[in-house]
């Protein structure tokens, strides 16, 4: 099974994985299962750590490779086909993080990892 793993999530897996739910923390722990991090999720990271709102995430901003290793994930780069897709999503939701991340699982075909209901009505399988 393929997966990608939503911002917080990846956080959680690396910092805090009993904040991961059941489901999630399993499937991410499955040796069997592909685990993908998303470049926009450093973006992110990087991104809300600078304006302070995300104070947690500054030892993954600083080591990403690192936490990406520990994980036993592969980083997913950014694609033409993935932007396009987040920018031709139907969906109210505009957060860019968010939308580019629901692109790329669908483009993927991967179940995001994510406990954000703002999924819930985007053209991608969850787990939690």
């Amino acid at each position: 099974m393929r997966l990608l793993l939503d911002t917080h999530a990846f956080v959680w897996a690396v910092r805090e994985p009993d904040r991961l739910g059941r489901r999630g923390r399993q499937l991410i722990e499955d040796p069997s299962n592909d685990v993908l991090v998303s470049a926009a999720s450093a973006f992110e990271m990087a991104t809300k750590f600078r304006l302070g709102t995300f104070p947690e995430a500054e030892q993954i901003v600083h080591g990403f490779s690192s936490a990406i290793a520990q994980l036993r994930s592969t980083e997913l780069h950014v694609t033409v086909e993935h932007s396009l897709a987040a920018g031709s999503l139907k969906h109210p939701r505009r957060d860019p993080f968010d939308r580019l991340l629901a692109a790329q699982a669908a483009v993927e075909v991967a179940t995001l990892v994510t406990s954000d209901s703002a999924f819930d009505h985007l053209p991608v399988s969850t787990a939690w």
